[in-house]
């Protein structure tokens, strides 16, 4: 028993070192933190024009519920291609640069003009992300061109030939 307490103590002891040695400035204090990759920035310009997109969603809801039939199933897409961007972001430094802010989005007044807002909204966010493709991975390459295949076709489906809610 006294051998266990003694690989214990060797095991905290080992553990607290570093933050020990770096004083009160705790594990900060080992270094700076590496690079983020190329990928980071490409993710988090996708991830504030998603966020974007879905507060576009909600606020014409707000203001049309009668549209929810037709765009509550576009809007959970877009809240699913959030989850995954989300999911791709890793940045040793998450937590250092401040959320970008965007203003509350301005509704059109009536249902039409409401879907030709999204309309034009989900055609741009299509071809941003098209512009992004060549700053990214691979992998991520895959994922904004699906998202952005998806954008369009949304685009589609919110046309003025479309007669839905």
């Amino acid at each position: 028993m006294a051998r266990e307490a003694t690989r214990r103590g060797v095991l905290a002891a080992a553990l607290a070192l570093p933050l020990a040695a770096g004083g009160c400035k705790g594990i900060g204090a080992l270094g700076t933190p590496p690079r983020p990759l190329p990928d980071v920035a490409v993710v988090r310009e996708a991830i504030t024009d998603e966020t974007l997109m879905i507060a576009r969603y909600t606020a014409v809801l707000a203001a049309a519920p009668a549209l929810a039939g037709s765009l509550r199933p576009l809007l959970g897409q877009h809240q699913a291609h959030l989850a995954r961007l989300k999911a791709r972001l890793v940045d040793p430094r998450a937590g250092s640069e401040p959320p970008l802010s965007r203003p509350h989005p301005q509704v059109p007044g009536t249902p039409a003009a409401a879907r030709a807002y999204l309309r034009g909204a989900e055609q741009a966010a299509a071809q941003a992300l098209m512009g992004r493709l060549t700053a990214a991975s691979p992998s991520l390459a895959q994922l904004l061109a699906s998202i952005a295949a998806s954008e369009a076709t949304h685009a589609l489906l919110l046309g003025p030939h479309r007669r839905t809610g």
